[in-house]
């Protein structure tokens, strides 16, 4: 799927609407990313933030079908309706702003001996008070185990073996010395998505 419309349904998806145009009504709107990569020289794992905008203007509205329009500034177009947990749709108004902002974080870092797991998932949603323009703000975490089965110095590389035995080979960054004590080791995986929308008057 192409970046532009994975960014659309992923972020208005998560603002509890759902597009109810065909294909032929929607053009799909644009999205600009941003990302980046913070890591400690020679230590395993790290963290990759990714952040994905859209930014658009209400260009048409239908209050009875509870359907809105958004349109970018590439004149790029797509029609969503409003589902009812969208307490405040009678607040929106053509011309206003709509800004939609995606950030997805991932944590990549060898478990010490006698840390805990927290293998599972958390997530918080909040929403603008009744009356004020539609807004929202939700984020989930995802924590996963795996364990370093095997590792490949040639190649730079180290297996992991997840929980439910499936096992994945990933490539190592060359400044990490790929150590035997390094096998049987635990590598936790932790990915938090985070999206917010707001609606701003002209």
């Amino acid at each position: 799927m192409p970046n532009t419309k994975r960014a659309c349904l992923l972020l208005l998806s998560l603002a509890l609407v759902s597009s109810c145009s065909s294909q032929a009504q929607n053009d799909g709107l644009s999205s600009s990313t941003s990302s980046a990569e913070v890591h400690a020289q020679g230590v395993p794992g790290g963290v990759t933030a990714e952040m994905e905008q859209i930014t658009a203007v209400i260009s048409d509205i239908d209050y009875k079908k509870r359907t809105f329009t958004l349109q970018d500034q590439q004149g790029h177009r797509q029609t969503f309706q409003a589902v009812p947990e969208i307490r405040n749709f009678p607040q929106m108004k053509v011309g206003d702003r709509v800004t939609a902002t995606v950030t997805r974080e991932r944590v990549v870092y060898l478990r010490e001996p006698g840390e805990s797991r927290e293998d599972g998932a958390a997530g918080v949603l909040a929403t603008a008070p009744e009356g004020d323009k539609p807004g929202m703000m939700a984020a989930d975490t995802v924590e996963v185990t795996a364990v370093v089965k095997a590792i490949d110095a040639a190649k730079h590389t180290a297996t992991l073996e997840f929980a439910d035995g499936s096992r994945k080979t990933v490539a190592v960054r060359p400044d990490v010395e790929l150590k035997p004590s390094y096998v049987n080791q635990e590598v936790v995986i932790r990915l938090t998505s985070a999206v917010a929308i707001t609606v701003e008057a002209p």
